[in-house]
């Protein structure tokens, strides 16, 4: 573990690494030597009052403001997933997906079972069409830890959902779906997701999507932070 930290300093200050997080309070445990945390690398070597407060910004601010604040965050202290994580949520609003990537593959070399990061990665490898691994990511996510941010497990069924409409798989899609709807039947993109695999299974939805001229696209793809 601790050639991987190594690594991911290094990575950091060479500027190819980018980062993204979780929520403050799991941001806090992780920074005391918990679940996120290498183990062996002691964390008692870094402000965690500062710490926290960069990764508050980087979860609430918008655009390059949100993005310095999630580098400031991992400046302090590169070793929390849930940090990383979040910065490629926000790369990822800048459609900067590679990059976006990279920071959830560094969350979880960190955390290798953590749900989010896996369903994060799901969603950022569908989009760069590298369908068979973001299909096993989202299995993963859903046998992981069950730390889904703000998101709950409905996020690794839709983008898993996603994922199987692009291979045409529309059948397991729709199961996907229905196993999203079933968690929460207000979800939006679940009831849109499904209507257009009806739609491509020549089957009537009777139900009534909030967004019936919904099309799938590669943006689609659904990235969560993690809550304060």
């Amino acid at each position: 573990m601790k050639c991987i930290a190594l690594r991911l300093i290094t990575l950091f200050l060479a500027g190819s690494i980018f980062l993204n997080g979780s929520s403050a309070a799991m941001a806090l445990s992780s920074a005391d030597g918990h679940s996120s945390h290498p183990q062996g690398e002691p964390s008692s070597t870094f402000d965690k009052a500062e710490f926290l407060y960069w990764f508050k910004q980087c979860e609430h601010l918008q655009g390059q403001e949100a993005l310095a604040a999630c580098e400031q965050a991992l400046k302090i202290n590169p070793h929390v997933a849930a940090a990383w994580i979040n910065h490629g949520q926000k790369l990822f609003n800048f459609r900067q997906y590679t990059k976006a990537l990279i920071s959830f593959e560094n969350a979880l070399l960190l955390k290798p079972d953590y749900s989010l990061g896996l369903a994060n990665r799901c969603g950022i490898l569908t989009v760069l069409g590298r369908y068979p691994e973001a299909l096993d990511s989202c299995d993963m996510a859903l046998i992981g830890d069950q730390q889904w941010g703000f998101s709950g497990q409905v996020l690794a069924w839709n983008n898993r959902g996603d994922t199987l409409i692009k291979l045409e798989r529309y059948e397991e899609a729709l199961a996907s779906f229905q196993k999203s709807l079933a968690i929460d039947p207000n979800d939006v993109a679940a009831q849109q997701y499904r209507h257009v695999v009806l739609k491509k299974l020549n089957r009537r939805d009777h139900s009534q999507p909030q967004a019936p001229g919904f099309i799938p696209s590669q943006q689609e793809s659904q990235i969560a932070l993690v809550p304060y």
